[in-house]
């Protein structure tokens, strides 16, 4: 019986819990099967998901539509790093199956293709913190990896996106225009208070206090420190604009 989308969503849904340490994956594996899944391919739908999520080479098969949710809700629930970590891992799974079998995993090379040229067209200048997932809308809790960095939240993303749109709120850039339905729903979201000058956690407004922007306008905006304004950035690219055609005429 072919695996569909609401059985990858719940997949998906369990193998996050697994990966941030909310379920064991025995629960997580008994979980997709009640929502009828067969045991194995739950348990390697829950497997391949932390692999993608740390960027770790995965053995277990993971059908192309899988592949492509996946990487789609990875890049929309925890942003650039982890859609890098995750296309990092598929490329490592790739060159697994095929040193083993011969295959040219054709189809799967192509969504490879696809979303390594995503991230290359969307390189990200600024280092962004990681996305924690929860509920609560409270962000900026600093977390010790080699440095301090400020945990973001996917929820309060979501609730931005909902309202403001994913059209860039500095230049309009809309990636599902350029890139097709790979580009669908990407993002990046900019706050418009800095992280790192609250200092603490605290409660944010999802409406008020982010804007949806593209990689390069959210590169631009933090050249200023502190962070240009979005209306500041705006003026400098009419200002350039009008430049360009005092110069041409």
């Amino acid at each position: 019986m072919k695996i569909t989308q609401d059985q990858y969503r719940k997949a998906y849904e369990c193998g996050q819990k697994v990966f941030l340490g909310e379920m064991r994956i025995t629960d997580a594996k008994a979980s997709v099967h009640k929502f009828g899944v067969n045991s194995n391919s739950a348990t390697d739908m829950v497997y391949n998901l932390g692999h993608m999520l740390r960027g770790e080479r995965y053995t277990r098969a993971l059908s192309t539509a899988a592949t492509t949710d996946y990487l789609k809700w990875i890049s929309e629930d925890y942003g650039t790093n982890e859609l890098r970590n995750a296309v990092s891992a598929l490329k490592q799974h790739i060159e697994y199956y095929q040193s083993i079998s011969g295959s040219p995993m054709r189809s799967l090379r192509k969504v490879l293709e696809a979303h390594s040229d995503l991230l290359k067209s969307a390189s990200d200048f600024v280092k962004h913190p990681e996305e924690e997932n929860e509920d609560s809308l409270l962000e900026g809790r600093v977390r010790k990896v080699s440095v301090n960095i400020y945990e973001r939240n996917p929820a309060a993303r979501k609730k931005c996106i909902q309202h403001h749109g994913t059209n860039c709120s500095v230049c309009s850039f809309d990636f599902s225009e350029v890139f097709g339905p790979i580009g669908a729903e990407f993002i990046h979201v900019h706050h418009l208070k800095e992280l790192s000058s609250v200092g603490k956690e605290y409660e944010i407004d999802p409406i008020k206090d982010l804007r949806p922007v593209c990689p390069n306008c959210h590169a631009m905006l933090h050249k200023g420190k502190p962070a240009y304004s979005i209306s500041e950035l705006q003026k400098a690219i009419r200002n350039q604009h009008t430049n360009k055609s005092n110069k041409a005429g």
